[in-house]
Formats: structure tokens, sequence, C-alpha cells
């Protein structure tokens, strides 16, 4: 047979699991947090992507194309004859 349970072990009980409960409320609380700092910083992104693909859209950095590959070229031959 099982032992009685007195009112202090329920007491016991009830304060681990007010504690638990609390201990959980505090989890959910940062998660939701979380999850609102990871969603401004999925829109940041989109954002900065947006602005990305407006500026490579632009006349003018279609017509420098050219110009930005010559001195990617510029720079690779420029480290190429330094290092040897």
């Amino acid at each position: 047979m099982s032992e009685p349970t007195t009112a202090t072990d329920w007491e016991a009980r009830a304060r681990t699991a007010e504690a638990r409960v609390e201990e959980l409320a505090a989890e959910r609380a940062r998660l939701w947090e979380e999850l609102h700092e990871l969603r401004a910083q999925d829109r940041a992104v989109e954002q900065a992507q947006a602005v990305v693909r407006y500026m490579e859209g632009t006349a003018s950095w279609k017509l420098t194309r050219p110009l930005r590959d010559v001195k990617t070229l510029w720079v690779k031959v420029r480290r190429t004859l330094t290092r040897d």
C-alpha cells in the first residue's frame, strides 16, 4: 500500500509546480523576443536585397559595369605581380 500524502507534501509539490510554470513562462518570453528579433533581421536583409536589386538595375550601374570589371582585373593582376 502507498503511504497517505501529507498536506506539506502537496504544498511542496505545488511550490515546485509553480516554480516550473514560472521557468516555462520566462523561457516562452525569451523565445518570443528571439522570434521577433529574427523576423526583424529577416526584414532588414530583404530590404537590403531590394536596395541592391534596385541599384543594380539602374542605368548608371549598367553603364559603369566595364569600369568595375577593369578595376577587378587590375587588382588581380597587381596581386599576382606583387606575389612574384
